[in-house]
């Protein structure tokens, strides 16, 4: 039988608070009427979809809100909604742990008095479901976040490299001294997900002869650990939960001049989404934390990192540095990606769309926008605009842009050397 637990986390979420950073904007449960955190639960920092199979022993809460407009959940769920697990009433926030491995369905029913008017949608019976399964037979991996949003958010990729997500048994290439943030996924032998309770595992590294050591999560970005290597180190990354010991990355140090080769890759949604130029040594192996230097060779856009624990060689891109069009008109531009000697870019078109709503106020460029540079054969040091590009959103959410940016791409890629 399920164990109920005591009420964990609350019952009210902030309807007014932008919650990209998790993804809860995109209704989660079975029929895409309400999101449900499951905190401490972690199944993906993407998407965390109903029917999800967690660890046996996790503790999961379910905690749920009603999505609204833009990036806001109704916080009065409890108002709305009479919940139940197996026939038995629980609260919002209440919490259960996972023993069995037909694991557990919190249905959601409407009630009648709730102030539909406030939620502006009708309300519809609901559930969410997450089933059991034992660690026997699993192993952990980094997940690729950046990626995974991209396929989650956009339309189509600009092309799609078979080491865009590298497999889970190759090592982990990573520049000296460059801090990256990753969340750990649990899978089983077919790459699957499997949730884990945060509260009862322990992301480890251990360096050459040294015991492991316990890492701790990025400050404010509680489900990502950050993962570093020194000149010559090679690390081993494990994760410690459910009375196993997961094995996750290894990590080694790569000298950034190893790279060889650069491809820019971009996904695309509407307008102008965002980049990331795959760098390769010389056998074709992905090294990551290169210092890649964005700029464009044509059109105006903005161009920013993303923040301090996503590498360089990710761009957040945006079509905010010239007025919205009075009806759709196409726009192109051309990205350009450099590592020293090493460059590609890539020419993207989108169409750009009239604002739904005309303002009043008068448009105001990005303060990040930057305007082409011209060909490759130039110095690259032309009219770069406002030459502004900053670190958005440092100590945040790596994803938060990712929620509020679209992009649709057609392009031709050209090449150099310089």
């Amino acid at each position: 039988m399920l164990t109920f637990l005591a009420r964990v986390v609350p019952g009210c979420l902030l309807a007014t608070a932008c919650l990209a950073a998790s993804g809860c904007t995109s209704a989660n449960s079975e029929d895409g009427h309400l999101y449900v955190f499951l905190r401490p639960l972690f199944y993906s920092a993407v998407h965390q979809p109903s029917g999800l199979r967690a660890l046996l022993g996790s503790k999961v809460c379910f905690d749920a809100g009603i999505p609204e407009s833009g990036d806001t959940l109704f916080d009065g769920i409890e108002a709305c909604y009479d919940m139940a697990i197996a026939g038995v009433p629980i609260a919002d926030g209440d919490c259960v742990i996972l023993d069995q491995p037909s694991g557990v369905q919190v249905d959601y029913t409407p009630r009648a008095d709730c102030p539909v008017e406030e939620v502006e949608l009708g309300l519809l019976p609901d559930r969410f479901r997450v089933e059991g399964v034992p660690v026997d037979g699993l192993r952990a991996r980094l997940e690729w976040h950046m990626e995974h949003w991209a396929e989650h958010l956009g339309e189509r990729l600009s092309s799609r490299p078979a080491d865009l997500i590298p497999d889970a048994d190759e090592p982990l290439r990573l520049v000296p001294d460059v801090v990256v943030g990753y969340p750990v996924n649990v899978i089983d032998a077919a790459g699957e997900r499997v949730g884990w309770d945060l509260s009862q595992g322990r992301v480890l590294e251990a360096k050459g002869g040294d015991p492991a050591r316990t890492l701790t999560p990025i400050e404010d970005a509680d489900t990502l650990w950050p993962v570093r290597v020194g000149a010559g180190e090679q690390s081993t990354i494990t994760l410690e939960v459910a009375g196993a010991v997961l094995p996750v990355a290894t990590v080694v140090a790569t000298p950034v001049e190893q790279a060889a080769s650069l491809e820019i890759v971009a996904a695309f949604n509407g307008e102008p989404f965002g980049a990331r130029a795959i760098v390769r040594d010389g056998e074709g192996r992905v090294i990551v934390g290169a210092p890649v230097e964005w700029s464009l060779v044509e059109g105006e856009l903005v161009l920013t990192s993303v923040d301090d624990f996503t590498p360089p060689e990710y761009t957040i891109i945006a079509d905010d540095c010239v007025p919205p069009p009075a009806a759709t008109e196409s726009r192109r531009a051309v990205l350009r990606a450099r590592l020293g000697e090493l460059s590609d870019e890539l020419e993207i078109e989108w169409m750009a769309m009239p604002p739904e709503e005309v303002s009043d106020e008068p448009f105001s460029p990005d303060p990040a926008c930057q305007r082409g540079t011209g060909p490759a054969g130039d110095d690259g040091l032309g009219d770069r605009g406002c030459n502004c590009a900053s670190r958005a959103g440092a100590g945040g959410g790596n994803w938060t842009w990712l929620a509020a940016l679209t992009l649709m791409l057609g392009g031709r890629r050209r090449r150099g050397g310089g």
